[in-house]
């Protein structure tokens, strides 16, 4: 299942960006030349990937992605910039996961 989030992380964003795993089922994508300008793209893409997920072509059971975003001209930050993507983290699973908010 891990590799299959892996694969549809890096198919969604660009092959410029940096995706990598935390551990768990963590995972972070890195992405530069992007400001708070483009959230809705970056949302699209992980719209995209959510819909991939929960509709597998594999033998693999559906799953889904819930995702904290914090860009680098974010307003008001709290920390620093993966305290922002892991505050807005929680803020997607306690709504009730598979999602993404945007700090």
């Amino acid at each position: 299942m891990l590799k299959r989030v892996a694969e549809v992380l890096k198919y969604s964003f660009r092959s410029t960006d940096l995706v990598f795993r935390l551990g768990g089922d963590e995972f972070v994508v890195i992405m530069s030349n992007v400001d708070s300008s483009m959230r809705d793209q970056v949302k699209r893409k992980i719209d995209q990937a959510n819909v991939m997920l929960q509709k597998p072509k594999d033998d693999l059971p559906p799953t889904s992605l819930s995702v904290g975003v914090a860009f680098a001209d974010r307003e008001n930050p709290e920390g620093d910039i993966f305290k922002d993507a892991d505050t807005a983290l929680y803020r997607v699973k306690e709504a009730g996961r598979c999602g993404c908010y945007i700090y």
